[in-house]
């Protein structure tokens, strides 16, 4: 069955907000990506970072980033937990990097000073930890778990809320996704020759990287018929090598496709899809293939990593998220589409595919009012997911 996206709670490089991350995202804005020299080990990179904030009693940035999101639902969820209960609320958070950024922390202090900070505990960088995080601040008490497949981690935890909700062992899921900066990932990426040299340009001649972004992405899942749907979803592994995609794009095109057959869906039905486009010449070149095959050359599509970075475990949960704004009509009233924003010239040896042209405004625009999109997500291992977003009346 489909499930109901009822509300969505979203704060990345792009704002802390849903009206600020859609106004944002539909002028193509790269404000958010920024010059860090703090992180890397050695020269400075591009990342997507969140304009700080501060909470008392919150001790990782994943927590931060986390309440952040949980603050934009939290009135939609106060009902909800009255009518079915705590027992009845159960939370799915797809992260990759949890509460390694307050552990570096510690660990600069304990080297320092030969002391651990006073609250410091090893557990903040558990994975189950932002889950529970969570969880504490409405006390939900049905199950509560992470999910960690690298960059399809999120969206797996909007599968994984239908199928809780589909076995009846919860009437409400806050699903997503939460992944904060920190020096493991910006330098992990790093030595696997994965980032940029400046800004990503997804799509483009000269894309040679990625750029790590943070994020938290926040949905309630309910069994609701109407509104905003997860109207198929399809997860592959084509375990084609520990890093790269397979060349041919074999598992990204099945999990599309069954995606697109659970929904109902032909391919030319879509009205846009946020491709993965991390800017990476072999995950690109993949994809592009990929969705030429299983939506052909005329679906308007972009990555929208050029503007937020790549978020990696949030990823999924942000860009399905990017979507649910897109249809709606409070935060895309025009049913604009966002550009694939690029400092570089698309890469005509790609498959065809139709990318939006940040600089033709009109082909930013789609021809008729939106109703279905997709969104990709693909993971090392060749760890797939793709969700089919759209409206029911």
């Amino acid at each position: 069955m489909s499930i109901c996206l009822k509300d969505f709670g979203v704060v990345c490089a792009l704002g802390d907000s849903k009206a600020s991350v859609a106004a944002a995202l539909l002028k193509g804005y790269r404000g958010g990506l920024v010059l860090d020299s703090e992180l890397p080990i050695a020269e400075p990179q591009y990342v997507g970072r969140v304009v700080d904030a501060t909470f008392d009693k919150i001790l990782t940035r994943n927590d931060k980033l986390s309440q952040l999101a949980y603050l934009q639902i939290a009135d939609t969820l106060a009902p909800l937990i009255t009518e079915f209960g705590q027992q009845r609320i159960a939370v799915v958070i797809g992260t990759s990097t949890a509460g390694i950024e307050y552990g570096e922390q510690a660990l600069k202090q304990k080297m320092a000073t030969g002391e651990y900070p006073e609250n410091y505990h090893y557990k903040v960088q558990e994975m189950g930890t932002t889950a529970q995080f969570i969880a504490d601040l409405c006390q939900a008490k049905g199950p509560v778990y992470s999910i960690s497949t690298a960059c399809s981690s999120s969206g797996k935890a909007l599968v994984s809320a239908q199928a809780l909700l589909d076995a009846d062992l919860a009437d409400v899921v806050i699903a997503g996704g939460v992944d904060s900066l920190a020096k493991l990932t910006v330098n992990g990426f790093k030595a696997l020759a994965s980032t940029a040299t400046a800004m990503n340009n997804p799509f483009a001649t000269d894309r040679d990287g990625i750029n790590i972004g943070e994020a938290s992405a926040l949905f309630v899942v309910t069994k609701e018929q109407g509104g905003i749907q997860l109207l198929g979803a399809a997860e592959t592994s084509d375990a084609h090598h520990l890093s790269a995609p397979h060349p041919e794009g074999e598992g990204a095109l099945r999990a599309m496709q069954v995606a697109l057959a659970e929904a109902q869906l032909q391919g030319s039905q879509i009205d846009y899809v946020n491709l993965h486009g991390t800017g990476t010449p072999k995950n690109d070149d993949m994809e592009a293939k990929a969705m030429s095959n299983a939506c052909g050359s005329e679906v308007l599509c972009s990555s929208t990593k050029g503007m937020t970075g790549h978020t990696l475990g949030a990823a999924g949960a942000l860009e399905a998220g990017i979507c649910w704004l897109l249809l709606h009509d409070e935060y895309n009233p025009e049913h604009k589409v966002p550009a694939n924003v690029s400092d570089g010239e698309v890469d005509n040896s790609l498959a065809t595919i139709n990318l939006v042209d940040a600089k033709a405004n009109a082909d930013r625009t789609a021809k008729n009012k939106l109703q279905t999109c997709m969104s990709n997500s693909f993971a090392f291992g060749g760890n797939n997911i793709s969700l089919v977003i759209g409206k029911q009346q």
